[in-house]
């Protein structure tokens, strides 16, 4: 290639420095196969989250990554009822109910035709009675707050109830 021939190459390139090649191509090609890299290292079943997830949360959730907030679904999925049952550990009801997990239920604290998710920040562990009697059949709502507490009141909100603070953590 004569010099010639070089510079009529880079102008119809549109180089913005006479006489250098136009790299725009280049670095989008080479920042896609490094994206693509990243990916494969953090993802799937050999990837470093699999991996920390594995060493950190022991055996019931070192499996595949599962999604943990999916739009609203009428039943709770595996691992969305997983996650809050390891949270919650027991019946979460305000008013302080020591039913196991064994013994709850997993409960939307925003119901679907009020735009509610069906999300772990967006579900509580309740036992069968706070959940289908108190809940569903009187009409009691129960949030979840930012702190891991829950607040519950009646219909009319003629009475509240305030939940014990989240369980200490160790460590």
């Amino acid at each position: 290639m004569t010099t010639g021939s070089w510079r009529t190459w880079s102008d119809s390139a549109s180089s913005s420095t006479a006489g250098t090649p136009d790299t725009t191509a280049a670095w989008a090609a080479l920042e896609q196969a490094v994206i693509g890299k990243a990916v494969d290292l953090l993802s799937g079943p050999d990837g470093l989250a699999s991996f920390l997830r594995r060493r950190q949360l022991g055996v019931r959730l070192n499996g595949p990554s599962l999604p943990l907030d999916i739009g609203y679904a009428e039943t709770i999925p595996a691992a969305i009822r997983n996650a809050v049952t390891l949270r919650d550990k027991h019946c979460q009801w305000a008013g302080r109910c020591d039913q196991p997990a064994e013994a709850c239920q997993v409960h939307h604290t925003k119901h679907k035709a009020d735009g509610g998710p069906t999300s772990v920040t967006d579900c509580v562990l309740l036992c069968w009675f706070h959940h289908q009697i108190v809940i569903h059949r009187w009409g009691w709502t129960l949030v979840l707050n930012p702190d891991g507490t829950t607040t519950a009141w009646n219909k009319d909100k003629t009475k509240t109830f305030h939940s014990h603070g989240p369980p200490v953590r160790p460590g």
